[in-house]
């Protein structure tokens, strides 16, 4: 039976990913920039929020209030392989976020479109590997070591931290 966090957690991956795939739609599309139109705009600002929403909130989320509770039961391996991962995804999704918006704005011309395709491809690659691992072993972790209690609290400051 899954946790309330990580129901929470889980539909927060799965809106990540959709947006994800939806980057490498775009970008497997388009050899060339593509021509900046309304539907590009809005795919654009779309990816950018949905990012930072990923990197900044649903990180800090994780690094500030579950993964404290599972280093104070003993859990520091998962903590310190999702954390190391959080720091190398960060940056990463920012710049992703910020040629978005820069691309909403002015659109893209080469060298942009290549900045824009090379770190996107690279974040997709990473940001999938690392909801997968979430998925597969901190969704379930959550549940073996978090009581009710523990879970409800949790959830009630993701909803208010997050949402």
């Amino acid at each position: 039976m899954q946790s309330q966090t990580g129901s929470l957690l889980h539909q927060d991956h799965m809106t990540t990913i959709e947006t994800l795939q939806g980057l490498e739609e775009l970008l497997g599309r388009h050899r060339q920039p593509p021509a900046l139109d309304d539907g590009l705009r809005a795919s654009l600002i779309g990816l950018s929020t949905t990012l930072k929403a990923e990197v900044e909130s649903h990180f800090a989320f994780e690094e500030g209030h579950l993964f404290p509770a599972f280093v104070a039961k003993g859990e520091t391996g998962i903590v310190m392989m999702l954390t190391h991962e959080h720091r190398s995804i960060l940056p990463l999704a920012l710049r992703v976020a910020e040629l978005a918006v820069q691309a909403a704005t002015a659109g893209f011309d080469e060298q942009s479109w290549r900045d824009f395709r090379d770190s996107g491809g690279e974040l997709v690659e990473r940001e999938i590997f690392h909801i997968q691992k979430e998925e597969m072993g901190l969704l379930a972790a959550i549940s073996a070591l978090l009581d009710e209690g523990e879970d409800a609290t949790l959830a009630a400051v993701y909803r208010q931290t997050v949402k």
